[in-house]
């Protein structure tokens, strides 16, 4: 399989990227905030993600899109529990937390549980946006 990358492509890669990591950046500026480090992995997974979703799936069954959005949220909620709350990148000399921040909407201490729910809802409306924007035209 020959994957072809196009201006369209890295448009819709660029955009979902941003909008997820705009979406994840004012839930937790609103909420307790997090580390330079957290932020930066978010915008990288994301672009990779994003990338991988366009130039490879990009499907345009909604279910399709909610499947690589479960994988996604999983995937880089666990990947920052990994690295930065398992003391990895402490070993390293970078500023990460040692435990999960908790959820804080609207003043409300929720389980940290829910940023997985978030980081699955934020991917997938990014992609979905990012697909609506840049339509292939026929």
């Amino acid at each position: 399989m020959k994957i072809i990358i196009t201006k369209n492509i890295i448009l819709k890669t660029f955009l979902a990227a941003i909008l997820f990591w705009l979406i994840d950046f004012l839930l937790h500026v609103h909420g307790v905030g997090e580390t330079n480090y957290y932020y930066t992995i978010k915008l990288a997974n994301a672009l990779l993600f994003s990338f991988i979703w366009f130039s490879v799936f990009d499907a345009k069954k909604h279910l399709h899109k909610f499947y690589f959005s479960v994988f996604y949220g999983t995937w880089i909620s666990f990947y920052y529990l990994i690295t930065a709350y398992s003391g990895l990148v402490q070993f390293f000399g970078i500023y990460a937390r040692y435990t999960a921040p908790p959820f804080v909407i609207l003043g409300i201490f929720l389980p940290s549980f829910f940023w997985w729910l978030c980081h699955i809802i934020a991917f997938y409306l990014g992609i979905e946006i990012a697909s609506r924007v840049f339509m292939k035209k026929k």
